[in-house]
């Protein structure tokens, strides 16, 4: 895995090494045309940080930033609303802070003018120290932290990386020294990497079906008789929230339309969740069996029930284009039994 830290522009960097690039380890500056070098990499990729973390987070060691989630949504059934607990995850960004070297290291490097290697004889530009790095000249314990871009780590392909960590650069106000058992700096989150958060915890149910008629005992239908089939309770509506590095995401999914087929029946789509059976409602969620399940296992017929979910995002308040739709499913046995006809035959008397 070949990592380029020379340059953070994509046009400094060689035809042949983007082409066989698998990782671009892009280590830039402001603007993103005079990128900043971490001491200490090179093409052969930058050194691991320490164990001790260098005065970061234990969490945060690899440049990992904790995500707030938190959510609720609305109850097709009697229970109405109901909220999602608040909790805390790790994600790692494509661009991010990593720690480099101490205080004392990196003014110790300086100062025997081992950094002059990486100021560039081709376009003139001199390496600059960190500012006020001589402040920390004597701490051997807390870090340097840099910003780092990892191809490895971004969903796209290498044009969206480029722009995405030229996104990054533009607003990078370059290496913050983080003293041990301080918070390292927290980096921008896009959007795009928090709806991830939120979708993953959008726990969708499997639906949940009622059906009517129901025979007392067994629960079976008839055949040849219209089955009102519907979701017994269950979330219609979904929000999950996530929040990092400045952005917040809105991930919300709704149940638009279920879906219902058996062996025995033709299947049916259905707008919304189905129709509770009364005497006085009307349905058009409704399965008619064709035969009974007495031959069947377990005499009873399956019935697959789907649950079609689309799914909007909003980052910052704004809506985005809507993510992929979603389907949940799944089985219930329905057992059907046979319509009773009993037949009187009427006979005269001679």
């Amino acid at each position: 895995m070949l990592n380029a830290v020379r340059r953070s522009s994509r046009d400094a960097l060689p035809g042949a090494l983007l082409a066989c690039a698998l990782t671009l380890t892009l280590l830039g500056a402001t603007p993103i045309s005079s990128a900043e070098v971490a001491p200490g990499c090179g093409l052969d990729g930058c050194p691991p940080p320490d164990d001790d973390g260098g005065g970061s987070d234990a969490d945060a060691e690899d440049g990992r930033v904790s995500v707030e989630v938190w959510g609720s949504g609305t109850d097709g059934g009697d229970d109405g609303r109901f909220t999602i607990p608040r909790e805390t995850v790790w994600v790692l960004p494509a661009c991010r802070y990593i720690p480099g070297l101490t205080g004392k290291d990196y003014y110790e490097m300086i100062d025997s003018g081992d950094l002059d290697r990486w100021s560039d004889p081709h376009t003139g530009e001199v390496y600059e120290p960190y500012e006020d790095y001589e402040t920390y000249k004597d701490d051997d314990e807390g870090r340097w932290w840099y910003g780092a871009c990892f191809s490895a780590d971004f969903d796209g392909d290498v044009h969206e990386f480029f722009d995405h960590s030229e996104r990054f650069f533009t607003d990078y106000d370059g290496a913050v020294f983080v003293e041990m058992n301080e918070e390292p700096p927290v980096p921008p989150v896009p959007p795009e990497a928090l709806v991830d958060v939120a979708f993953d915890h959008m726990q969708l149910p499997d639906p949940e079906i009622s059906w009517n008629p129901k025979r007392s005992g067994d629960g079976a239908t008839l055949v040849n008789v219209e089955t009102w089939v519907w979701m017994e309770g269950g979330p219609v509506q979904v929000e999950v929230n996530a929040a990092a590095g400045g952005n917040t995401v809105l991930a919300r999914a709704e149940l638009r339309s279920m879906g219902f087929s058996a062996p025995s029946a033709e299947p049916i789509i259905c707008e919304g969740t189905g129709t509770r059976w009364s005497p006085d409602a009307e349905s058009e969620c409704i399965l008619i069996f064709g035969r009974s399940s007495a031959n069947r296992p377990g005499l009873t017929t399956p019935v697959t029930a789907e649950s079609f979910w689309t799914v909007d995002w909003f980052a910052n308040g704004e809506p985005q284009d809507p993510l992929d739709p979603q389907t949940t499913h799944a089985v219930v046995l329905i057992p059907v039994a046979e319509t009773q006809t009993r037949v009187t035959v009427e006979t005269k008397r001679r």
